[in-house]
């Protein structure tokens, strides 16, 4: 892996794992001075604190975690997350914060969009909940509604892609009661130990989501 991230660009060579795209496709959308809170009623969405950072390295590392979402090639060490996570605090195309159930200051999860596109009126979406315990009750179904809330309403986007490999049809289930479809696949784009697997895409367009959306606080 050493000897391949040499020849990639400087700014992949610290995340050899990212996806290229060529300069261009993706322009920076307009962010301003972002939202600090998003609040919904059992979950908010907060800026990330560093402070947390030792915190998602666990999660990040967590084999279950990286086999269900990650493209990465292996569990991420401790300071590729917080680079991970210091890039994206700066990026002009990526958004994202923490899960926290109301009132907690430890948070349960992370959420985040990506390669956010000004020009097309886009965006990727990934999400984590970091501890069994916490899956499974309804805080990532929560946070995505909150998160395609402020994508379709504060940042103007229609469209808010994602990506699910297809061992994972828990997840790909739960974005369709979300109301995300099934655009299509990648097919064999991820090798995992049992072989090659397809990445489910699916998204969502702002009017398919406006009827009966529920609306998030922001401060």
């Amino acid at each position: 892996m050493q000897r391949a991230a040499k020849n990639l660009p400087g700014a992949l060579q610290n995340h050899p794992w990212r996806i290229h795209f060529e300069p261009g496709i993706f322009l920076p959308v307009r962010l301003g001075a972002r939202t600090r809170k998003l609040e919904g009623e059992t979950v908010e969405l907060r800026r990330h604190d560093r402070a947390n950072y030792a915190l998602y390295a666990e999660w990040y590392g967590d084999p279950e975690i990286w086999h269900l979402t990650s493209w990465a090639p292996s569990p991420l060490e401790r300071s590729a997350v917080e680079k991970l996570f210091e890039d994206r605090e700066l990026s002009p195309v990526d958004d994202s914060f923490a899960i926290h159930v109301r009132d907690d200051d430890e948070p349960v999860g992370v959420i985040s969009l990506m390669n956010i596109s000004d020009t097309n009126e886009s965006a990727e979406l990934s999400i984590i909940v970091g501890h069994p315990d916490d899956r499974h009750r309804g805080y990532g179904t929560e946070a995505i509604g909150l998160l395609l809330g402020y994508a379709f309403e504060e940042l103007k986007l229609n469209r808010v892609g994602l990506s699910a490999f297809d061992f994972n049809g828990e997840a790909i289930a739960a974005y369709e009661k979300l109301g995300f479809v099934v655009e299509g696949s990648h097919r064999q784009a991820i090798k995992r130990y049992s072989g090659f697997h397809d990445a489910i895409l699916m998204s969502i367009l702002k009017n398919e989501w406006q009827a009966g959306a529920p609306r998030a606080r922001c401060e």
